[in-house]
């Protein structure tokens, strides 16, 4: 019964000194995943930050349609 948290822990240590390799550069698994999801917001803040900006460029060219 003791064996499996220490094989469990085990595993789980050895599962964050993986890395990923790219080149020459070596991220760890935490720090490529991090990169991962910051990407992921980045795109989706851009994606939900442009939705105002084609209402206002919409809203100028009735405006300017109607003069």
């Amino acid at each position: 019964m003791l064996k499996w948290p220490q094989e469990f822990i085990t595993q789980l240590k050895l599962n964050l000194y993986l890395t990923v390799s790219f080149g020459e550069l070596e991220l760890s698994n935490l720090i490529f995943w991090s990169l991962v999801g910051i990407t992921l917001l980045f795109v989706v803040s851009f994606v939900l930050s442009t939705i105002p900006l084609t209402k206002n460029i919409q809203n100028t060219k009735n405006i300017s349609s109607k003069k």
